[in-house]
């Protein structure tokens, strides 16, 4: 008969455990990334507790090394996942018994390949991987679990399953927008830090064309009146003679309501903006915050704001996975940049 749980050794007082937990960096939320220090972020606090908790359940040791940290699941190089297993292997060599502890198999790994080889060398250690949630283990060199190791890995696959679905899915989605013709333009500038959107003001002052410059009005008249109440971060006299002519050309082709709902997602797009706190037209300090995902919305919506006429809207469920996997859809500066901003932290 199968008898599934943790072994009867690692319930002994001497026994050692490791503990370890594991965010990727798209499960941050907003109070984890206000931490860097791993230990420090909410969520692999609550994760870790539910480890401690369940140990403690089954009258297992609890009190042991954790290792945490932020790092994608499908990443070999993790520093502390390889901290771990070294820190394992000289517990063994010290004449210990020794178990790792988790929540579940896909916080071990999400990358099957790499599971099962790093499994097997902490087996022949005598080091199973436990999971606290399924109550499951790798089990040891003398200490066999088959069924449950089988298990195990049949987890640690699906989670691996799930990862590769999603890498597909964002790259079928950048190839799709490559093949429209989407991403090779950010558009017109939103001026997000200006003083007042730049197109509420140039209707606001249109009147001022119909006026002759005896009266106080005309086109530079207009062109001024509006630079200045978007000063300083707003377009200049020759940018707003700029935005004339786009906004005949956009009335000229698309009907009332197609002008309209194209304004509507312009404001709304240009909103993201301030609150990202980030300008990409711009350059230098003048950008504001460093933000990738900004970039990458502009990126990706630029061509419609550009030419709606020509292409589509972006759903809001396709802006929040533009946002949500933002570094699929940077362009090769962009990236770049941001690899090595990533890099120096």
């Amino acid at each position: 008969m199968t008898v599934f749980g943790p072994s009867d050794w690692m319930k002994k007082k001497k026994t050692k455990v490791l503990i370890y937990t594991r965010i990727s960096d798209n499960q941050q939320s907003k109070e984890d990334k206000k931490n860097k220090d791993p230990k420090k972020k909410p969520a692999l606090i609550q994760q870790k507790k539910k480890v401690v908790d369940s140990l403690k359940a089954q009258s297992l040791p609890s009190t042991g090394e954790w290792f945490a940290e932020v790092k994608s699941g499908t990443d070999r190089e993790r520093g502390q996942w390889n901290a771990m297993r070294n820190r394992a292997q000289e517990i063994v060599i010290a004449g210990d018994r020794v178990f790792i502890a988790l929540q579940d198999p896909s916080r071990f790994s999400r990358n099957t390949r790499h599971a099962i080889v790093a499994i097997d060398q902490l087996h022949d250690l005598g080091v199973p991987v436990y999971a606290t949630r399924e109550g499951i283990q790798t089990g040891s060199v003398n200490d066999l679990h088959p069924t449950e190791e089988l298990l195990f890995v049949q987890l640690l696959g699906g989670g691996s399953f799930v990862s590769q679905q999603q890498k597909v899915k964002a790259d079928e989605s950048v190839a799709e927008s490559k093949d429209a013709g989407v991403m090779s333009s950010k558009g017109n500038p939103l001026f997000p830090f200006a003083r007042m959107d730049p197109l509420e003001a140039f209707y606001e002052q249109l009147p001022l064309k119909t006026l002759t410059p005896a009266e106080g009005g005309g086109p530079n008249v207009f062109r001024g009146t509006v630079a200045g109440m978007t000063a300083p971060d707003g377009p200049t006299v020759a940018g707003v003679k700029n935005m004339e002519k786009r906004e005949e050309v956009r009335l000229a082709k698309l009907t009332r309501q197609e002008y309209e709902a194209w304004r509507a997602y312009r404001t709304k797009i240009r909103n993201l903006l301030i609150e990202f706190q980030h300008d990409p037209f711009a350059t230098g300090t003048k950008q504001g915050k460093a933000n990738f995902k900004a970039k990458a919305v502009m990126r990706m919506v630029g061509r419609y704001l550009k030419e709606p006429w020509a292409f589509s809207q972006r759903s809001d469920e396709e802006l929040n996975e533009i946002m949500f996997n933002f570094k699929q859809y940077l362009g090769t500066k962009a990236l770049k940049n941001y690899v090595s901003i990533v890099g120096k932290r």
